[in-house]
């Protein structure tokens, strides 16, 4: 290390005492943070990852308990009682939570909780408190600062909501700042500005940051070390591209695997996932946490097992992570045999309709959806056109407000169109789903993207499944239903045993397993899946795409996948639709979309999506501002006020023209085809 840590943490243990006996948090956690240096820290949910920032700054429950030393700046916090922590929290070590909604006050205006912070630790009069909560969030590049301070939370964006977390933690000018997932619900093109901003301030104010991810890609865009740990421990230390190059720990190497990335699709190759799940680790236990996931282990794993310093700065605690003497069980083999549509006729044959001749699955034709009440209009879909065929996936994506949980809940029937129609297989269904024939029920399910909250807390997983066979399929006989049920569970990679469990005893995987379930009970046609792996780990994540994609294939279903992860869009579509505010920037086939030329907006998108190999790293494309308001008819392109290629007095007055790039890809924009292409590509 070339300069003294501002932050050293020694054989850290954390144990939280509970009815059932004590368990182990985090085990012997030795790392240090250098003045001006980026620590990443990645895992799965369970790791210790938040458990590591609340000892820090001893916000652990009462049951907690604390041995080691954690020394900031010459001074053992461990050592210090709640009084004197004061002087450290908030004002030289502060923090930015994941869920800006549960850390600001709703009732106190977003002015009030900055001055706040400023009056208490730095003892600055109101006006002076004031005048640094707006240069604070100027500094983060909200350029209506002086009227953002007069509002309440309420009244602003998730992303501005986000900012003004971080403006909250940075007005004591701390010396580290902790950052626990401050980007995991935000859009890809919000996450990557504030990405930027942390950065910069960073180098500006000479800060030391601690960030907190389980996305990989994310942390390959703030940090100059990762630390990736599992069950309590760190398993692995070092710069981040030699972690990602030369990977020592067989842990590291999957959770890489598990990412979706560039030039990873579902026809070349199916995710790689980790077998079992993240358990709770007893005081007793010895040896290494992943040895009963790992694929790697052999008899000496238990007595060489250890951190130890295996290339300079390069720290792990196991080297097997690409052993030889026990072969990859990973596979590479593609998820889909084949699309069909790319699937050349062979000799003789006659050839094949092209898509457009195709009588689709589903198709919208101007569709709205407007929200009234007596102030105002609010478009949440305004003239949507979109078509889907059998056997196809339309991922689409935008970011949060663009209307894509609107058109799937529309598809799906919880919602009724304004104007337009929705027909599927060619009979119109534009209503609500109690006026729909039961047959259009059954072929048209949804997948929620919490599945905590879509799942029955009362219920076992066997009602569960039991009330849509019994309802839709009519089938009497209990032990019918069970035989199908046990059915389902199998093709989700669950056995006969989780009947019995309710679902308040699930995993976040496995209650999403159990809704992919419950969708497919009735062999739909096509199922509306609306982020239903934004909430989950990498891990987890990989393994319910491969799901999906697996019972696609065997049931000939469609899906219309909504996410704002390009990364995961990119894997699984045939089709991508890229939406923005209610609108429709542009359609076609997976590879016509992410390839130029593009719409400037999917080119944003695309430029902003965080990848998991630190050298594939882009320059994002910072939307300034914030998308006009819903409730304001526009003129011309939703877009041109954010859009950095606009032709001005063009885009703002005059609605852009359909383009048909070629026959399956057309865009919405005033540009020529020279004037959209652009860098960015997954």
């Amino acid at each position: 290390m070339t300069n003294k840590p501002i932050l050293d943490i020694r054989n850290l243990n954390v144990i939280y005492e509970t009815p059932t006996g004590p368990i182990v948090a985090i085990r012997d956690l030795s790392v240090s943070l250098e003045t001006n240096q980026a620590l990443g820290i990645i895992g799965e949910s369970g790791c210790g990852k938040s458990t590591l920032s609340y000892a820090i700054l001893d916000y652990l429950p009462a049951n907690a308990r604390r041995s080691g030393s954690i020394v900031f700046n010459r001074e053992d916090l461990l050592l210090k009682n709640d009084r004197e922590m004061q002087k450290y929290r908030g004002d030289r070590i502060a923090m930015v939570y994941q869920n800006p909604y549960s850390a600001l006050n709703p009732s106190l205006t977003i002015g009030a909780q900055l001055d706040e912070v400023t009056r208490i630790h730095r003892g600055l009069s109101r006006a002076e408190a004031r005048r640094e909560s707006i240069g604070a969030l100027k500094d983060l590049s909200l350029g209506e600062a002086e009227g953002i301070v007069l509002r309440y939370p309420h009244q602003v964006s998730g992303g501005i909501q986000q900012r003004i977390c971080i403006a909250m933690a940075l007005l004591c000018q701390p010396d580290v700042m902790i950052l626990d997932e401050p980007t995991t619900a935000l859009d890809v093109t919000t996450e990557a500005s504030i990405l930027d901003i942390i950065g910069e301030l960073k180098s500006k104010r000479k800060m030391s940051l601690i960030y907190i991810s389980h996305d990989i890609g994310v942390i390959n865009k703030v940090s100059d070390r990762i630390v990736v740990m599992y069950r309590g421990e760190i398993v692995e230390l070092g710069p981040q591209e030699e972690l990602f190059n030369h990977p020592k720990h067989p842990y590291t190497r999957a959770l890489i695997n598990c990412m979706p990335r560039s030039g990873i699709k579902k026809e070349t190759a199916r995710l790689n996932t980790i077998p079992g799940y993240v358990t709770r680790r007893s005081a007793d236990e010895k040896g290494c946490p992943f040895a009963a996931r790992c694929e790697k282990k052999n008899a000496a794993c238990e007595e060489q097992y250890g951190l130890r310093n295996i290339e300079d700065g390069h720290f792990a605690a196991c080297d097997r992570a690409y052993a030889t003497d026990i072969p990859d069980k990973m596979t590479f083999a593609p998820l889909i045999a084949r699309t069909p549509r790319e699937t050349a006729p062979s000799s003789g044959e006659a050839p094949k309709p092209r898509p457009d001749q195709v009588p689709p699955l589903l198709e919208l034709r101007e569709v709205y959806k407007y929200y009234r009440n007596r102030a105002r209009t609010v478009r949440a879909l305004d003239g949507v056109n979109a078509r889907l065929d059998a056997h196809d996936v339309l991922g689409v994506v935008g970011e949060s407000g663009c209307g894509k949980s609107t058109m799937g809940h529309l598809v799906a029937g919880l919602l009724e169109p304004t104007g337009g129609n929705l027909l599927f297989d060619g009979s119109d269904i534009s209503q609500n789903w109690k006026k729909r024939a039961g047959a259009t029920i059954r072929d048209i399910q949804l997948v929620f993207q919490n599945p905590g909250r879509s799942l029955n807390p009362s219920f076992s997983v066997e009602q569960i499944l039991d009330r849509p066979i019994k309802k839709m399929l009519k089938i009497t006989s209990r032990r019918e239903r069970r035989a199908l049920m046990i059915d389902l569970l199998k093709k989700v990679d669950l056995g006969e045993e989780y009947l019995a469990r309710p679902s308040t005893r699930l995993s976040g995987g496995e209650k999403q397993r159990i809704a992919v379930a419950r969708a497919f009970v009735t062999s739909p046609r096509l199922i509306v899946c609306d982020e239903p792996t934004s909430a989950l780990d990498v891990s987890v994540q990989a393994s319910v795409l491969n799901l999906l994609g697996e019972l696609q294939e065997q049931s000939h279903t469609s899906y219309i996948f909504i996410s704002h992860d390009l990364n995961v869009i990119n894997y699984i579509s045939d089709h991508i639709m890229v939406m923005y505010l209610g609108r429709v920037c542009e359609y076609g086939l997976r590879d016509d979309v992410v390839n130029p030329p593009y719409h400037p907006y999917t080119e944003a998108l695309l430029s902003a999506a965080p990848d998991v190999d630190p050298a594939h790293r882009r320059q994002p494309i910072r939307l300034e501002g914030a998308p006009p308001n819903p409730s304001e008819k526009i003129a011309g392109c939703p877009f041109a006020s954010r859009c950095h290629k606009k032709i001005t007095g063009l885009c703002e007055t005059t609605r852009p023209p359909k383009k048909q790039l070629s026959p399956t890809h057309y865009i919405f924009c005033h540009l020529n085809e020279d004037k959209l292409r652009g860098a960015a590509h997954l």
